[in-house]
């Protein structure tokens, strides 16, 4: 086994983001304002990393698909803390402040990025107790 690639990673959550998209397509079409359509999709995203988290022994879609898995056991906390933060992370793809996906690119290129690359986990994992991942294949 070994760790995780940067790529690894990144396809891992753009499945995850995908999927959970996809499951929230019923609110694009029924809810009507802009800001709680956002917040409704980052409550199916943490909640969707929750499940996840209590129910499939802490694997999402993203880690099954590129067969990735925690490099170990760790406690509850620090997992709710990782999904928190997952979901903060994630959350930057719904806002902007001076043109669409603005923060996403600040997130990625500034902060995650660097942390993988120097810490060799994203930030939220780093920030939850140095949660990492590893290729089962």
């Amino acid at each position: 086994m070994r760790e995780t690639t940067v790529f690894e990673k990144l396809a891992a959550s753009v499945i995850n983001v995908l999927f959970v998209l996809v499951i929230s397509m019923p609110v694009y079409f029924f809810v009507k304002d802009s800001l709680t359509k956002k917040f409704m999709i980052i409550g199916i995203f943490f909640v969707y990393n929750l499940v996840c988290m209590v129910f499939n022994e802490n694997v999402c879609l993203g880690m099954m698909l590129m067969k990735t898995r925690y490099a170990r056991e760790y406690s509850l906390s620090r997992h709710v803390l990782y999904v928190m933060l997952y979901t903060l992370s994630f959350s930057s793809l719904l806002f902007w402040i001076f043109f669409p996906l603005d923060l996403f690119l600040v997130n990625m290129l500034l902060l995650q990025l660097p942390t993988i690359l120097i810490k060799k986990t994203t930030l939220h994992g780093y920030l939850s107790g140095n949660i990492t991942t590893i290729s089962t294949h």
